[in-house]
């Protein structure tokens, strides 16, 4: 029996969760390349940014490793994104859900996805579905102009059980694509 990877970019913007899914989801020790920010920086709730990748790896079956590549958020690390991207079976795009303008943020670097990797399976998370006034998926979906047969669905990054269905779902649309391909 052979082991198969599945290499997995993890993106969306600054503070979207993709350092807190892949911290839930990893069964090693995640590598982090975050640095303190300033307190005044950007948001108030964050003490920290990513400025290279995050790392994480977690067996989904015997013979099934995936491998969670988080992207920095921020515009200015953006020359970064096609150099994790490179080699990757599928995309994960986390949005914050938590208010209308966070979503809204997240269109510029999600086009920068669909543009640069049209073809590549992708579904969107749309997080802190726990947040009071959380935005419903739909919304998400026609902020983002996400197309009709990409996947939105609700995510708390903080919880295995969500973070591993969204996972889940992703590497379904995967393989449904590679099925796809082979024909």
């Amino acid at each position: 029996m052979s082991i198969k990877t599945i290499k997995i970019v993890i993106a969306g913007p600054y503070g979207a969760g993709k350092t807190t899914f892949v911290k839930t989801l990893s069964e090693v020790l995640p590598i982090e390349t975050d640095v303190p920010i300033a307190k005044n920086a950007i948001d108030g709730d964050k003490k920290s940014t990513t400025v290279a990748f995050d790392y994480g790896r977690m067996k989904v079956r015997e013979n099934l490793i995936v491998h969670l590549f988080g992207v920095p958020g921020q515009e200015r690390f953006s020359f970064m994104w096609k150099i994790i991207a490179r080699g990757m079976h599928g995309y994960l795009f986390i949005v914050d859900s938590s208010s209308e303008d966070r979503v809204k943020e997240a269109l510029g670097m999600y086009n920068f996805f669909r543009e640069n990797f049209p073809s590549t399976p992708h579904v969107i998370a749309a997080n802190k579905q726990d947040a009071p006034n959380a935005i419903n998926i739909s919304t998400v979906k026609t902020i983002l102009k996400a197309p009709y047969e990409v996947k939105v669905m609700p995510l708390i990054a903080t919880n295995r059980r969500s973070a591993l269905f969204v996972l889940v779902t992703l590497l379904e649309e995967i393989k449904t694509y590679l099925v796809e391909m082979s024909k």
